[in-house]
């Protein structure tokens, strides 16, 4: 995360940024995402050349700091024609079979979510509901258990998608998440446009924002901590300080088939279990990320 103005070139394979404090060399196999936060940022067409080249995405921020866009790498899998075709080509069954999976497990991490910080009774409904949740979801059980998790997550006056700080720093959160399914997606060979579920056509990242359904317990989390600390203004804006913690968001752990994987790990195990769901026509081959209460 880049909060400062900072000139940024690309020095032997290296990114090299240069501002107030001095010079910093970066070797960019290390970096998965650059946030750049802000305005007076400079960077060479050679350094966005490399950063795509290796994989590395790219987030701008707007005047308000809030992540506005984000720049993926070009077709850079050696399966790409087949993984599109692939994906093209996945038949609506098992496009509602995944989005069920997906749905299930994102309210089950909400009621993970709620158990760790409200206790296992406000969760009780959730896992309830989860387990209502049919093939592609007709019922809109996901509407209902959005209902029951923002209310008793937050205080029950919580609106989402209010104006508010807490909406801010979630807002944040899920672009951060959203950057980094949309990298491993890409890798993969996926096309982010067409999506399981989600199939608006003024969106260039339908996919993405249907697999992320599942990880964004992991930026409520970290929001109500955030909040829970009294760390967040009440003017709706975010602190740098604020910012700087939902950038770490990458690095959060979830568990997958037992085992403790990061955040941007987490993704690239989905990612790559979605391909072999479309290669296999079977939705349960794709791994499911669980929160961690722990």
């Amino acid at each position: 995360m880049i909060q400062n103005p900072t000139k940024l070139n690309l020095s032997k394979g290296q990114i090299t940024l240069r501002n107030e404090q001095g010079e910093h060399t970066l070797p960019l196999e290390d970096i998965a995402a650059i946030i750049l936060e802000s305005p007076e940022i400079t960077l060479t067409s050679a350094l966005l050349s490399a950063c795509m080249e290796q994989g590395v995405s790219l987030v701008t921020c707007s005047a308000t700091h809030t992540p506005n866009g984000v720049l993926q790498p070009f077709l850079p899998h050696s399966r790409q024609s087949k993984v599109a075709r692939l994906q093209l080509s996945w038949s609506e069954p098992l496009r509602k079979r995944l989005w069920q999976r997906i749905v299930q497990a994102k309210i089950t991490n909400q009621a993970l979510c709620l158990s760790k910080y409200r206790g296992k009774e406000a969760s009780a409904r959730l896992l309830a509901l989860s387990k209502q949740v049919q093939s592609g979801d007709p019922n809109n059980i996901e509407a209902q258990a959005a209902r029951e998790y923002w209310s008793k997550l937050f205080d029950k006056g919580f609106i989402r998608s209010g104006s508010d700080s807490a909406n801010a720093a979630l807002n944040y959160g899920y672009a951060i998440i959203r950057a980094f399914v949309a990298r491993s997606q890409v890798a993969y060979g996926l096309l982010p446009i067409f999506g399981i579920h989600h199939e608006n056509e003024l969106n260039a990242f339908n996919l993405t924002d249907d697999v992320m359904e599942v990880f964004r317990p992991q930026a409520d989390a970290l929001v109500f901590q955030i909040w829970r600390d009294a760390e967040l203004s009440e003017n709706g804006q975010l602190s740098k300080e604020n910012r700087q913690k939902l950038a770490t968001l990458g690095a959060s752990i979830c568990l997958i088939d037992g085992q403790k994987h990061n955040l941007m790990n987490a993704c690239d195990r989905m990612t790559k279990g979605l391909v072999s769901a479309i290669e296999s026509k079977s939705a349960l081959v794709m791994p499911m990320p669980q929160f961690m209460t722990d």
